[in-house]
């Protein structure tokens, strides 16, 4: 076995350990799809982890941080994630290991019905979101191409507003249809491992249904607070994620 190809297969086995924790380690945040939004941009963090953790942060909490801008009907969102106690140790030590990766993800929304005084809104949404890891950079270091894992979801959500005076109260729920498979393959002739194990990973397409509900409490269209709650099948089994956050801005809830 040549140098190269002892690379690549040592690659091969943390990206397929990567994948089992893709499921339940790095992602842990539910989908919030709250189509209750107006013109204005928030700038929002949140954390959350699968329900079987309970409620005290742990190894399989994550964090995430992004902003949310809206014009009319239409909504976009970017955020990057990561697991949270490696993201405070990269803070403290400015150091990764091997399993360290970042989420980036972003959504797009289009309301439908709704909007303006109406206390109920329909909006269908898509959008993607990609891991990037340690092992990836590692391998553009040397030059191989390395499959990068994504998820492509697209759906639908519908939001009540309940109008409580200075706090109101949003409530929204949305199903979605997930795609999920590795991209950036390199082609056999560039495949250093063993009967060309990178090349075949971009292969197959994993496809899921998931569902979402979550509360939103706008303060004075300034301040906001979020809780959401995810489930449905992943690799086979079903997972449930759990999430809370906060955002502040100008506009952008309704």
């Amino acid at each position: 076995m040549t140098g190269r190809m002892r690379v690549g297969t040592a690659l091969v086995v943390g990206l397929l350990g990567f994948v089992v924790q893709a499921s339940a380690q790095v992602r842990g945040m539910p989908l919030f799809t709250n189509p209750r939004y107006a013109t204005g941009i928030r700038v929002h963090a949140d954390i959350g982890q699968p329900t079987q953790s309970g409620t005290s942060v742990g190894d399989l909490t994550v964090a995430q941080g992004g902003v949310t801008f809206a014009l009319g009907p239409i909504g976009i969102g970017a955020n990057l994630g990561m697991n949270f106690n490696k993201a405070r140790r990269l803070s403290a030590t400015d150091s990764v290991d091997a399993n360290t990766s970042v989420t980036a993800s972003a959504i797009a929304q289009l309301r439908v019905l709704g909007g303006g005084i109406n206390p109920l809104a329909l909006s269908i949404f898509g959008g993607a979101s990609s891991d990037i890891t340690t092992q990836e950079v590692g391998a553009a270091s040397i030059g191989l191409k390395y499959p990068r894992f994504m998820n492509l979801p697209v759906g639908a959500a519908v939001g009540l507003h309940l109008p409580l005076g200075i706090v109101s109260l949003n409530l929204w729920g949305s199903g979605r249809y997930v795609f999920s498979k590795f991209m950036n393959c390199p082609s056999a002739a560039e495949d250093p491992t063993p009967g060309d194990l990178l090349n075949h990973m971009c292969d197959a397409t994993e496809k899921n249904v998931r569902f979402a509900v979550g509360a939103d409490i706008p303060i004075l269209k300034i301040f906001s607070v979020r809780a959401a709650y995810d489930t449905g099948k992943m690799y086979g089994q079903t997972i449930s994620y759990w999430g809370v956050g906060a955002s502040i801005g100008l506009g952008g809830m309704r």
